[in-house]
């Protein structure tokens, strides 16, 4: 009897024991830290190379308030190969960019007499409102070659860059306008000339370019009126 009450005590100590022993303390994950390299500032050498006007890059670094930093193209080198390849692409310094949350105001400020000069400056990247926009110069004829630089395309609709082009091209007879702004799937114009049918321009843009009812207004309607108080378009294909 004895025996048995001495065992039934140990037991009892055991549970209690298991009960009251401490837990494991659980180890959080460490958090991790993504550093994001810092874009390349545009070098003595590619400013040479460039050959823009003197003193060009560094008023438009103090008004955007950033360094610039290269741009390069995609262009395409016409040659062939053994394997019958007639062209591969190359990247090509063609210009200059800065980050600035006052693109609007950079490029209606430097629009004009960088034109004159045979240069373009244009939105190359947004921010939309959370991270500072790109603007970017380079060597142009016609604010065309803004499409062409960036390579702009509406892949899902089967539309490459010469066919947007062609279609802005005919809606210039309805309202002149200036390309301020591309990237690859989308690009922003500016009228220079108001539209007299605002709605009717808007139709056709939702016909050619669907996408753009997703971003912000829903009908033509909307469309329209933003178009009015934008004094500009905008065309994107997801």
């Amino acid at each position: 009897m004895g025996c048995r009450c001495l065992f039934l005590g140990f037991a009892l100590v055991l549970i209690i024991f298991s009960c009251t022993a401490e837990k494991p303390v659980e180890k959080k994950p460490v958090p991790v830290v993504l550093v994001k390299p810092k874009p390349p500032v545009l070098s003595q050498e590619q400013r040479k190379e460039l050959g823009f006007p003197s003193g060009l890059i560094e008023q438009v670094e103090l008004s955007a308030g950033a360094k610039a930093e290269p741009f390069f193209a995609t262009v395409v080198m016409q040659t062939e190969n053994l394997k019958g390849e007639k062209g591969f692409e190359s990247k090509k310094l063609a210009g200059f960019s800065v980050h600035t949350k006052r693109a609007d105001e950079l490029i209606e400020a430097f629009r004009t007499s960088l034109r004159v000069k045979g240069y373009l400056i244009f939105r190359s990247h947004k921010g939309y409102g959370t991270l500072p926009d790109v603007i970017t110069v380079f060597k142009g004829n016609n604010s065309y070659d803004i499409l062409l630089v960036q390579g702009t395309e509406g892949g899902n609709y089967h539309l490459d860059t010469k066919a947007i082009i062609t279609w802005l091209k005919a809606r210039q007879q309805e309202g002149s306008f200036v390309i301020t702004g591309a990237g690859p799937d989308w690009l922003e114009a500016r009228f220079v000339k108001m539209p007299k049918d605002m709605k009717a321009l808007a139709k056709k843009i939702t016909a050619f370019a669907p996408d753009v009812l997703e971003h912000g207004p829903r009908t033509v309607e909307k469309l329209a009126e933003r178009m009015k108080k934008t004094n500009g378009f905008t065309l994107v294909w997801d």
